[in-house]
């Protein structure tokens, strides 16, 4: 989109604002002569806002943008003009060229082959000549004649007397069209031809229509590299020294001559728009259903991770580096979701050359940890800085180098993007001269029982307990930090007394040379269960009632046990009894089919006739037993339900 604000009025806007709007782009952009770049502001999202001044009204700006960006650059270009007229660029379109041959009487092929173009223009007055002599008539096309050499094109021409001529089509022959309007289509389709000799790029005009000379600002966006922060951080008697060197790239296409650079950190979102490219509605079709028009969506770029961390530690110096350590100056300004830094010094940077250049310098507090986090089954702790922002403004991500007193490298690390007052803990080394052990044991202890409802409720502590032992370093006394991580609905109740983070408990242990120390951490979590106490078997009631805290509930809890037992005792003599039932009628059954199969009246049969008589009675016993010990059951069942007030 352009669109126009006055000079004075856009300034103050852009200052405030328009580091918002940044979105990708990548254009190398050749600007008129008189148009130069003033400044540029690089952004952690990789885009580059150009500023640029040049001369408008007599001419336009003439500008070149590459193809592949157009839309980009439509976008995003703000135009400021003194004069307060309103601009406008004008461009060819997407589909210019297709769309002039397609009201022209030849194809684009055509026009760069005289043969095809004669042979689609018949009937086209012509001027023909050859050494001086001069025909003219209606152009009647194109034959192939056979020649000395070989095959050659005739151009044949009716004459205004009707005479007909053929021209051998060689060097020496000129011919040209009569009919300006004939000319002036040829001519069109030449320059259609020249509009799209480099399809990569797009000419463009900026102008209005006040014609006044005059200076306009230009502000514009395109895709560029990352610029990256790299920290270098000297540990000093007073703290450590941080110095931040920004590397940047010029890959505008413009060389930079003086201008005033920005670098600017923070979250932006960036869209892609379709400005440029031809675009048609869906239309319905006869017959058709109605179907959705396409969408193109971009997915927004977030970039800024603030972590939540802490204090310090301590070591010493190497002034000599930290006195030699200086940046450019800066000027800095903070937005609601980017910071910018201006060097105070103009840039000078070829284009496709890379440059580094300290921009930042600022003392932090002692911040030295020798640091054991707790859960990651490490044996050695880190050594690393705990780094707080103490600006009002966001400090770029980027990689630290650490400079030790006496020793040089001691490491390197990471650090996050920092918003203001943000502190993060970045490692650089381990200490191998320290070993850290972690064991952990476990207990449940019971707070409240009771029996309600037909469920047994429970409210307990789960205690978790981990000594951290530690073996320290033989040749020199650590001060040791311990981040026991935090997890979700547990407390730490620990005579140490940690100090409690976002994500951990943190303790500190002095440990001397050659010697061990360790720390505990105390955890508890409160559980609440609720066990179902109808159905409980014996050793599991035996498990409670061993657990309970109160007599009435231990009592409470035997006497369901010695019901249940009963229970099972009741429930026991039911299955001997139907096993005994179940016996008894084979029995009888076998003694029948022995009497019936003999027929006769012996004695033995008689004796088999009474053992079937006396098997019922037996039965009958045994049934009688067995529903007495189910109505026991019964009866046994209702006096747990009434224990334990289930309906």
């Amino acid at each position: 989109m352009l669109f126009h604000l006055p000079h004075s009025r856009l300034r103050r806007r852009l200052r405030n604002t328009v580091i918002l709007s940044l979105s990708g782009l990548a254009l190398a952009m050749p600007l008129h002569a008189e148009t130069a770049i003033n400044a540029v502001t690089l952004s952690t999202a990789g885009l580059a806002m150009i500023e640029a001044e040049g001369q408008m009204g007599v001419e336009p700006i003439t500008l070149s943008v590459a193809r592949d960006d157009i839309d980009d650059f439509l976008k995003s270009l703000w135009v400021l003009d003194p004069a307060g007229a309103v601009p406008f660029v004008t461009m060819t379109g997407p589909g210019s060229f297709e769309d002039a041959f397609a009201h022209f009487p030849f194809a684009p092929q055509d026009v760069t082959d005289p043969v095809r173009l004669f042979g689609t223009m018949i009937g086209a007055p012509l001027i023909v000549e050859r050494r001086g002599e001069q025909w003219q008539g209606l152009n009647m096309g194109v034959t192939q004649r056979e020649g000395e050499h070989g095959t050659v094109p005739v151009l044949n021409l009716q004459a205004e007397d009707g005479t007909l001529h053929s021209f051998e089509m060689d060097d020496a022959l000129g011919v040209r069209f009569a009919d300006a309007a004939d000319q002036a289509t040829l001519s069109d389709a030449l320059r259609a031809w020249r509009a799209s000799a480099n399809p990569r790029r797009v000419e463009l005009t900026l102008d209005s229509e006040d014609r006044t000379p005059r200076d306009v600002g230009l502000v514009y966006l395109q895709d560029a590299p990352l610029w990256r922060t790299a920290w270098r951080a000297v540990d000093t008697d007073d703290g450590i020294r941080l110095i931040g060197w920004a590397v940047v790239e010029n890959t505008t296409g413009i060389d930079w001559d003086n201008i005033q650079l920005t670098l600017a950190t923070g979250s932006v979102r960036a869209i892609e728009a379709q400005l440029y490219a031809r675009t048609y509605a869906h239309r319905e079709q006869a017959g058709d259903y109605p179907a959705p028009a396409p969408m193109i969506a971009a997915e927004p770029q977030f970039r800024g991770a603030i972590a939540e961390m802490a204090p310090s530690g301590g070591r010493a110096a190497m002034a000599d580096m930290a006195d030699s350590a200086a940046s450019v100056s800066v000027s800095a300004d903070d937005g609601d979701s980017f910071s910018r830094f201006t060097l105070g010094t103009p840039v000078t940077l070829a284009a496709g050359q890379m440059m580094s250049v300290p921009f930042l310098s600022e003392d932090l507090p002692d911040a030295r940890l020798v640091l054991y986090r707790g859960g990651q089954g490490d044996v050695h702790p880190v050594i690393a800085l705990s780094l707080e922002n103490p600006l009002p403004l966001r400090l770029p991500a980027g990689v630290l180098t650490l400079y030790e007193d006496g020793r040089g490298h001691a490491g390197d690390a990471m650090i996050p993007e920092l918003a203001p007052g943000a502190t993060e803990i970045v490692d650089f080394a381990r200490d191998t001269a320290v070993e850290v052990r972690e064991e952990t044991t476990s207990t449940e202890a019971v707070r409240e029982m009771r029996i309600a409802g037909g469920m047994l409720h429970v409210s307990e502590d789960l205690e978790r307990r981990v000594t951290y032992r530690i073996e320290g370093a033989a040749d020199e006394a650590r001060e040791v930090t311990i981040d026991h991580p935090r997890r979700a609905g547990w407390r730490v109740s620990s005579a140490t007394g940690p100090e409690e983070r976002p994500d951990a408990w943190r303790g500190v242990v002095e440990v001397p040379a050659g010697e061990r120390a360790q720390l505990v951490v105390t955890e508890r979590q409160p559980r609440t269960r609720r066990v179902g106490v109808l159905d409980m078997d014996v050793p599991t009631l035996a498990y409670w009632e061993g657990r309970a805290v109160s007599d009435e509930v231990r009592e409470t809890l035997a006497r369901i046990a010695e019901l249940r037992r009963e229970v099972l005792e009741s429930e026991n003599a039911q299955r001997r009894l139907a096993g005994e039932v179940q016996a008894l009628e084979r029995e009888q059954e076998r003694l029948v089919n022995l009497i019936v199969q003999l027929g006769d009246d012996s004695q033995a049969n008689r004796e088999r006739r009474a053992r079937v008589d006396a098997i019922d009675a037996e039965i009958a016993q045994a049934r009688d037993a067995s529903d007495e010990a189910g109505e026991r059951v019964e009866t046994l069942r209702a006096q747990i339900r009434e224990i334990v007030g289930a309906r």
